[in-house]
């Protein structure tokens, strides 16, 4: 019976060894796969199932719309940035994709965050605001535009190329108390110092969307620009919207990435064999080991 034992407890062991490294919760997430969830959808948007199978339920923001500017977006719950007070750290991240009739826009904003509902005069602050140009703009208990000299990587680049393949794409975006980092599949793209004492310029500052998250309570993904500049609301598609209270690293990431791409393949592989146990979490079945324990442990005592 020790014998018996001894290997299940082994099995848990190697079956709490094979979870991925990453740990970090997210303070929100929506797949979409039970609809917009907790979300509300603003103007022309749907969930669609995606060709990817892997992706599965996703949300399209501005379908048919490309053209109108505070319209369209999917509204998210009013207290998702309001969790970083005391870990003064932040992440943004979801998967996009330009799709078949997308309208690739360098200055359409990929999520936008601020006090209340966009008046006819445009968005004033406190805002949050990243584009798809992969640039951002803090207001939140203190200024930051990011600006090149703050770059770190040399100066900002403005791209938008990387959604012209039409493919799904990981964009992430971290803060904490001096780094900003958007990252591209895992990759740095844009790296600033935002700490208070840069330079000789003391607006800086991406603290306030610590200590103020919670002031910006109109929280919107795929569109609703800031001010009053008239840039299009995106015509892309989203998928696994996650906000974090860390920045993530860049390990993090990949881990992310791989759980992706895990997943597809799993669900392949049921698919392919019958063997639906192929799609089981891995914290599934080290519960069911570990529950072979205790009765193991309590025969034992038994004999």
């Amino acid at each position: 019976m020790k014998k018996i034992f001894a290997v299940a407890m082994a099995t848990v062991m190697t079956l709490a060894m094979s979870v991925s490294a990453f740990a970090a919760t997210p303070v929100y997430f929506n797949d979409f796969e039970d609809g917009a969830g907790d979300a509300t959808i603003v103007g022309s948007g749907a969930i669609e199932d995606d060709a990817n199978e892997k992706y599965g339920k996703v949300f399209h923001n501005a379908v048919g719309d490309a053209t109108n500017v505070r319209t369209n977006y999917l509204l998210l719950p009013e207290d998702v940035l309001s969790h970083s007070v005391d870990s003064k750290e932040l992440t943004i991240q979801f998967w996009v994709n330009l799709g078949a009739t997308g309208t690739n826009d360098m200055y359409s904003p990929l999520f936008g965050a601020y006090a209340a509902e966009p008046p006819a005069t445009g968005n004033s602050w406190p805002m949050l605001v990243l584009q798809s140009r992969l640039l951002a703009q803090v207001n939140c208990a203190g200024w930051s535009d990011l600006t090149a000299d703050q770059n770190l990587e040399g100066g900002n680049t403005e791209d938008v190329t990387w959604l012209d393949d039409k493919e799904w794409h990981l964009y992430t975006v971290t803060f904490d108390e001096e780094i900003v980092t958007i990252y591209v599949d895992g990759v740095v793209k844009q790296k600033w110092d935002a700490s208070t004492d840069y330079g000789t310029n003391t607006d800086t500052t991406v603290a306030g969307l610590y200590s103020n998250g919670a002031d910006l309570k109109y929280i919107c993904l795929g569109g609703n620009q800031a001010w009053n500049w008239g840039d299009p609301d995106a015509d892309y598609l989203f998928d696994d919207v996650a906000i974090y209270n860390v920045a993530l690293s860049a390990d993090d990431i990949a881990d992310v990435m791989e759980a992706k791409t895990a997943e597809a393949s799993d669900t392949e592989d049921a698919t392919e064999t019958g063997d639906m146990t192929a799609v089981l979490p891995v914290t599934i079945l080290a519960v069911a080991a570990m529950a072979v324990v205790v009765v193991m442990r309590k025969r034992t005592v038994a004999e």
